[in-house]
């Protein structure tokens, strides 16, 4: 029950920091933003500050910012918003849609940005509190049940000093060496607290990776960055990654595969789940990389997603006149529909057949 809880809160963490892009922006460039809600349903808390009410609502499942002038759109990717609009007392300016394209652009913008931003902070918290791997050590770390290393007696903290009488010089050569064994059962000289053991382990080919392997892994080495290089490998590899997801998920689209690897809700929920089950350094990791697939999710151009709303500004510096509102509420309210039947689809899936998630 407790990692469902720190779960949660991770999905909800990701929602408050999303809208929360949404609304700096908005007061930023001069907007009037009548409401600041995280979940749906019934309200449970609220309180209004100056111009803008903030609020908690019962369910859970995403948020939402009501602007003056969104003419009854919700500016998120929330199922729903509260009816909008320009009160007749609100001037021009400090509506949506009295401001430029360019303000816009950065308002809608603005959520998955934070998205983004929260993935660097996670992981530059992952560089400085446990480090980033740098390298491999001579001591054994995991050993896989049922392979040789296990049945042969080798034990994790054991240090490797020679294999078949040759030194190892470091982590990465015991590895080239078990990998290029050729099949040979390996004579593996180890220090184990203050004793020293010659053991006989076999070797075990793997026909994906093509290499020998004996069924462990050495431990990995570790350093741990100060504030300023932490937040740098957090963009570095916040980058790397959104990368690296647009290739996978361009690859998956090519192959017809896309609709088969969606995930919903209760997927996500679980797998953050393991992950906080798992330990902090994991559900950092794995919170940060819901975080950009959220990101990268809204961005988009899909109607009622954030990257859809842009598409319509876009549209309107190009023809330098805006799309007529009735007609983008509309398909937006179509979008959203559709959103939502997938959405559903994909937790009746989840429900029924669940997806097995590899986090030990």
């Amino acid at each position: 029950m407790s990692t469902v809880v720190l779960a949660i809160l991770a999905l909800e963490l990701m929602i408050l920091v999303h809208e929360l892009g949404h609304l700096l922006v908005a007061k930023r460039v001069g907007i009037l933003v009548h409401t600041f809600a995280i979940g749906f349903g019934p309200r449970l808390f609220a309180v209004t500050r100056g111009e803008t009410t903030y609020a908690l609502n019962l369910l859970p499942i995403g948020g939402y910012v009501n602007m003056a002038g969104e003419e009854g759109e919700p500016l998120s990717s929330s199922p729903r918003a509260e009816p909008g609009g320009r009160p007749p007392d609100v001037p021009l300016e400090r509506t949506f849609r009295g401001k430029s394209v360019g303000a816009r652009l950065a308002v809608v913008c603005a959520g998955p940005v934070m998205n983004f931003v929260l993935a660097i902070l996670l992981l530059a918290i992952v560089a400085s509190v446990f480090g980033i791997p740098v390298g491999v050590s001579k001591r054994v770390g995991q050993l896989l049940p049922d392979y040789p290393a296990a049945k042969a007696g080798l034990m994790p903290g054991d240090v490797i000093l020679d294999i078949d009488g040759k030194p190892m010089a470091d982590g990465q050569e015991i590895i080239q060496t078990i990998h290029n064994s050729g099949g040979r059962t390996l004579a593996i000289l180890v220090q184990r607290g203050s004793g020293r053991l010659l053991i006989h382990v076999p070797t075990k080919f793997d026909p994906k990776q093509r290499v020998w392997l004996t069924g462990f892994s050495p431990e990995v080495t570790r350093e741990r960055l100060d504030p300023v290089r932490a937040l740098g490998w957090g963009a570095l590899t916040t980058g790397r990654d959104i990368v690296a997801y647009l290739s996978a998920l361009g690859n998956l689209f090519r192959s017809g595969q896309l609709l088969d690897n969606l995930s919903g809700p209760v997927t996500a929920v679980r797998f953050l789940g393991k992950a906080a089950h798992a330990g902090a350094e994991t559900f950092l990791y794995i919170t940060a990389f819901f975080s950009i697939i959220i990101g990268l999710f809204n961005l988009f151009p899909i109607p009622a997603l954030d990257g859809g709303r842009a598409m319509f500004l876009v549209a309107e510096w190009l023809r330098r006149r805006p799309v007529d509102p009735r007609r983008e509420g509309y398909i937006h309210l179509v979008g959203l529909a559709l959103l939502l039947c997938l959405i559903i689809a994909l937790t009746v899936r989840e429900v029924l057949h669940p997806v097995h998630i590899p986090i030990p």
